[in-house]
Parts: C-alpha cells; structure tokens; sequence
C-alpha cells in the first residue's frame, strides 16, 4: 500500500520513512474479474494491478491464516532490505496498524 492506491496511509509511511508497505487484501474473483468492495471507487485511485502475492483462501482463512501469511511474508520483505534500517516484524506490523489506523479517520 502507498498514498496513490490507498489514500490516507502517504503520512504514516513517509513518517517511517518507507515509500510503500506490503499489504494482505481481500477481494472476490468471478471468472476473470477482480470484485473489491472495501475500496472506494474514486477515479484518481490508482488501481490494484499488481500484486507481489496472490493466492486463493476459503472464507474462513480471511483471519488467522490471513495474519500469519502476511507476517511470513513481511518477514521475507525485510529479509530483502526492502524496508527502512533495523525493522523488525513487529516494528512493521505497528506500522501496519498506525496505516490502517489513519485510513479509519478518512
């Protein structure tokens, strides 16, 4: 996520310095089309067309199972020096939290 596809979260990464973080969403697939019924549908929302993941989940995988392929992937995120200094999962994980925070205030 980043300030252009998800509006509201550009503040809290530049106050972390990071220019985007990964994020685990949700969506509903019917034949080729993706359906996202949590975004808004502004016109200046930069589409989410790519995707360092995707995998299909049952219903009831949307929590723990969720949580726990979004860390295993942020842990490999940073392993890659992808994010900024001495992150540590949870360090990233409360960055996650403050953007997802300040998309609430939106």
């Amino acid at each position: 996520m980043n300030e252009r596809n998800t509006p509201g979260v550009g503040a809290v990464l530049e106050r972390h310095r990071l220019k985007a973080l990964p994020e685990a969403h949700c969506y509903l697939r019917f034949g080729n089309k993706r359906i996202d019924v949590t975004r808004q549908r502004l016109s200046d929302l930069e589409p989410m067309s790519y995707f360092l993941h995707e995998e299909e989940i049952a219903p009831n995988q949307i929590t723990l199972y969720k949580i726990d392929l979004h860390k295993t992937f942020l842990q490999h995120w940073m392993a890659e020096g992808r994010g900024e200094g001495e992150m540590t999962l949870a360090s990233t994980w409360a960055i996650r939290e403050e953007c997802i925070a300040a998309l609430s205030l939106r």
